[in-house]
């Protein structure tokens, strides 16, 4: 995990610099780096990122040319067409004797990602941004390639949980670097993980448009997901969302940074200390708390362009998208010995209901919801009133 979380660091620090000296997007603050630390653990991810980008790329210039859609709806069309596809490609195959299913894929969001930050940059930009990904991307892999080998698997690969040199990492079997550590038993297969990722989706759709506030994509699936494994993830992700607020606050009005920078920044802080996290809690699973490190960073930002007399709807609002998606989890996975979850039973349901019930009455009580047009216009002196 220890390398994993400085590689990534060093690729979304790259691409915030890259972002503020020349322009480039780069498929997002965070694809590239993500990318190369998948590749490196499943060699396959490479090739499925990039069906999933041509699939969503091309799904997003239909959509362009036959409907009436764009903006924030575009990105949503594209991230499903990304994920869509790809999954049930996926299966297709597994009927014909090919099982693709347990590649580590984290396609629901990458792919479509890329494929949007790439519509949106202009023709003439398209190549050199292209170019400037691909090289971050070899520059990663071929650090991993160095830094994956024996000598530093015997000194530290034992001493996070292993990304990296874990024994299901592709690279760390190649360069025989793995280290003596049982695997995780699977919390959720893939498909019920895609489900609950487009539930998810719909969820944090219906409070954007309702309030008007970003609370994530899909990131209250993951960490639904995660914490059938561990009941402190939760703790540790909303420490982790205001730390990395904090932090993203500072930054701002000191160098009036904005933008991808800042998000890249949070994500940055974010993944840094997800590191002294697994000294004090029990975490087995690395990637597990390095996406936690990456959905509270990445939050923190939205938490952050939330206009301040809204900000205190954040967490709750989080927090009733996570209460039926904790009960949705736990039907479609299997909860682990210490997880929240670990058994769905009535009490645990009923917590969930009232998690989701306060959450809700918090955010009727103290919304301030913006007044009709008419009513605006009524009130204007420019009004001719009832003539």
């Amino acid at each position: 995990m220890l390398i994993a979380v400085i590689l990534a660091i060093i690729g979304i620090l790259e691409v915030i610099i890259l972002t503020q000296l020349f322009g480039y997007r780069l498929g997002g603050v965070i694809v590239v780096p993500v990318l190369a630390i998948y590749t490196c653990k499943n060699f396959l991810m490479l090739p499925l990122f990039i069906v999933g980008v041509i699939i969503a790329y091309m799904g997003l210039l239909y959509l362009q040319k036959n409907t009436m859609i764009y903006g924030r709806n575009e990105l949503v069309a594209t991230l499903l067409m990304g994920s869509v596809f790809p999954v049930l490609g996926l299966f297709s195959l597994k009927g014909i004797g090919y099982d693709f299913t347990d590649v580590v894929f984290f396609g629901s969001i990458l792919p479509g990602l890329a494929a949007y930050n790439y519509s949106r940059i202009k023709p003439q930009y398209r190549v050199a941004d292209i170019l400037t990904s691909i090289g971050i991307f070899l520059g990663l892999v071929a650090a991993a390639w160095v830094l994956i080998n024996p000598f530093i698997a015997e000194t530290i690969g034992s001493l996070t949980p292993p990304i990296l040199f874990s024994p299901t990492s592709d690279l760390a079997l190649l360069k025989q670097a793995a280290v003596d550590v049982y695997p995780a038993s699977s919390i959720m297969n893939r498909f019920s993980a895609f489900i609950l990722f487009i539930v998810s989706l719909a969820f944090s759709e219906i409070v954007r448009q309702s309030y008007g506030i970003r609370v994530g994509v899909v990131s209250m699936a993951i960490l639904a997901i995660f914490s059938l494994e561990n009941k402190w993830f939760l703790m540790l992700y909303f420490f982790n969302l205001i730390a990395s607020f904090i932090c993203i606050t500072i930054i701002q009005k000191a160098t009036l940074l904005y933008g991808r920078n800042l998000i890249g920044l949070g994500t940055s802080v974010s993944l840094a200390l997800t590191i002294p996290f697994v000294f004090i809690f029990p975490v087995s699973r690395g990637l597990s708390i390095f996406f936690l490190g990456l959905i509270a960073g990445l939050n923190a930002y939205n938490l952050h362009v939330t206009p301040p007399a809204e900000r205190k709807l954040f967490i709750p609002l989080q927090v009733s998208i996570l209460a039926p998606l904790l009960i949705l989890a736990a039907v479609l996975g299997q909860g682990q010995q210490g997880g929240l979850f670990n058994e769905l039973g009535i009490y645990q349901v009923f917590l969930a209901f009232l998690a989701f019930a306060i959450s809700i009455a918090f955010v009727k009580i103290n919304w301030v919801g913006k007044p009709l047009e008419k009513t605006v216009w009524d009130a204007s002196l420019f009004s001719e009133g009832d003539e």
